[in-house]
């Protein structure tokens, strides 16, 4: 069986598409069993709840100029 150290320097002469593959595969190894469909339902109930309070009038909208507005800002403090 090979060491990490061996996997690694193999791994590293692999082409950064197939590192990408690779390091996704085995962050996606790190996350256990995931039920799509409780994921799925989970989503469908939180669109439910949001939809909900726009049409009765509880939700807090904001205007895409404002958003974008900070977005824009944000991006500029990260930047400097």
């Amino acid at each position: 069986m090979a060491t990490r150290d061996q996997l690694l320097a193999q791994a590293l002469r692999l082409s950064p598409d197939d590192r990408r593959r690779l390091a996704h595969e085995l962050l996606d190894s790190l996350d256990g069993d995931v039920d799509a469909s409780d994921a799925e339902a989970a989503w469908g109930e939180e669109i439910s709840r949001r939809a909900q309070e726009v049409l009765d009038g509880t939700a807090e909208l904001v205007d895409w100029d404002d958003v974008r507005k900070q977005v824009t800002e944000e991006l500029e403090r990260m930047r400097r």
